[in-house]
C-alpha cells in the first residue's frame, strides 16, 4: 500500500475551498535564499569603516572577494596584507565586476553608485547598495551565526532595527554548542546514508538524533560516538531494510496563535509526518508544521468527500495505518 503526501497546509479530505485569510496577507519583495559564493569572485566598492563592516561577514565565506577603491582603512589594508582580500587600488570601471555574482557598493557616493547599477544590470550580477535599499536587488538580513547553521531574519527592508533585536533574543535561546550538533551531523552524512538506503528510514533517525541532541543538558555534550551509538541503536543487525515503527500522540491546546503554544507542542508539531487536527486550531499552528507534512481536518459529524466520517474506529484504524509505515501521527485538538 502506499500513501499520499500532501504539500503544506493541504488537507487530504477538504470540504471547502481554502479561505484567503489563511494565506499571508503581504506577499514578501524579496525571496529567501542562500547564494553558493564558494569559489566565485565577490566584488566590494569602497575602503572604509562601512566597507570594512561588509567585508567582516564576507570572510567568514569561501568567497574570492576584490575590494576596489584608490584608499582603503587600516582594517582592510590589514585583510589585504594578510592575503584575505584582492585589492584594485584603482577608481572603478565597468569591467573590473566582469565574473562577479554580486557587488556591495559601500561608498556612499550617488554618481559612482548610478554607475555602478547600470554596470551590475548589463551583466545580471546582482548589487547590494548599503542603505539605499532602492538601489539593491538583494539585502543582508540579521544573522544569527552557529555556522554551519545560519539562522537568518528579515524585516524586507523595513525595520532593520527589530531584526537585529530579534536576532538578539534568539541568541539567548540557541546555544553556540549548536555549531557542534550541526558539524557532527555533516560529517555523518555519508555513513548514514549508507546504512539507511530510504529517506524514511534517514529522517526517523535525524529526527531522534537531533530531538536527543538538543536536550538542554545535553547540547555541549554530544561527539560523534553518540551519533554512531544512535545510528547502531536505530538498526538491530546493521540491517538498513529495517524502518522502526512511527509513534502516535494526541495533544490538546488552549491557544490560538503559535506564540502562546508550549515549546514542547510547537515541537510534536514540527516532527510529524500526519496531523489530523480539528477545525477549531488556528492556521498559524498549523503552519508550524513541515512543507512535506500531511494535514488532516477531522469531522465527526459531516462525511468527507472520500466518503470518511472521522469516528474513532475510523480514526484508529488510519493512524495505525500511517505507524506502520513509520510515519510519526499526531492528533491535535483545541479544547
Amino acid at each position: 500500500m502506499t500513501y499520499y503526501r500532501a504539500p503544506q497546509n493541504s488537507t487530504l479530505y477538504a470540504t471547502a475551498p481554502r479561505s484567503t485569510t489563511d494565506q499571508p496577507d503581504e506577499k514578501f519583495a524579496y525571496f529567501p535564499a542562500f547564494v553558493k559564493v564558494q569559489g566565485k569572485k565577490v566584488v566590494v566598492l569602497g575602503g572604509g569603516e562601512v566597507a570594512a563592516g561588509k567585508l567582516r561577514l564576507l570572510l567568514r565565506s569561501h568567497a574570492d572577494i576584490t575590494v576596489i577603491a584608490p584608499e582603503v582603512c587600516d582594517d582592510v589594508a590589514n585583510m589585504h596584507n594578510t592575503g584575505q582580500i584582492t585589492w584594485e587600488r584603482a577608481p572603478f570601471v565597468d569591467t573590473m565586476i566582469n565574473g562577479a555574482i554580486m557587488v556591495f557598493d559601500a561608498t556612499d557616493n550617488p554618481h559612482l553608485t548610478k554607475r555602478v547599477e547600470a554596470a551590475t544590470k548589463r551583466r545580471n550580477i546582482l548589487l547590494n547598495v548599503v542603505d539605499k535599499t532602492a538601489h539593491c536587488d538583494f539585502i543582508v538580513p540579521a544573522i544569527l551565526d552557529r555556522a554551519p547553521i545560519m539562522i537568518t531574519i528579515s524585516t524586507g527592508a523595513c525595520a532593520p532595527a527589530l531584526a537585529r533585536m530579534l536576532r538578539q533574543r534568539l541568541e539567548t535561546v540557541f546555544p553556540a554548542t549548536l555549531s557542534n550538533i550541526a558539524k557532527i551531523a555533516r560529517d555523518a552524512r555519508e555513513t548514514v546514508a549508507a546504512h539507511l538506503s530510504d529517506s524514511l528510514s534517514r529522517q526517523r533517525f535525524w529526527t531522534r538524533f537531533f530531538q536527543n541532541a538538543l536536550r538542554a543538558d545535553n547540547t555541549g555534550n554530544v561527539t560523534p560516538d553518540d551519533l554512531a551509538h544512535e545510528l547502531r541503536t536505530f538498526v538491530p543487525q546493521g540491517s538498513s531494510a529495517t524502518v522502526p515503527s512511527g509513534q502516535s500522540l494526541q495533544v490538546t491546546i488552549n491557544a490560538d496563535n503559535a506564540y502562546d503554544i508550549p515549546h514542547g507542542v510547537a515541537g510534536n508539531i514540527e516532527t510529524a509526518d500526519i496531523i489530523f487536527h480539528d477545525k477549531n486550531v488556528a492556521p498559524d499552528i498549523l503552519a508550524l508544521a513541515r512543507r512535506d507534512a500531511t494535514l488532516i481536518s477531522m469531522s465527526t459529524s459531516t462525511s468527507q468527500p472520500s466518503g470518511i466520517t472521522y469516528n474513532q474506529q475510523t480514526l484508529g484504524r488510519q493512524i495505525q495505518f500511517f505507524t506502520q509505515q513509520g510515519m510519526n501521527v499526531l492528533q491535535l485538538y483545541r479544547n
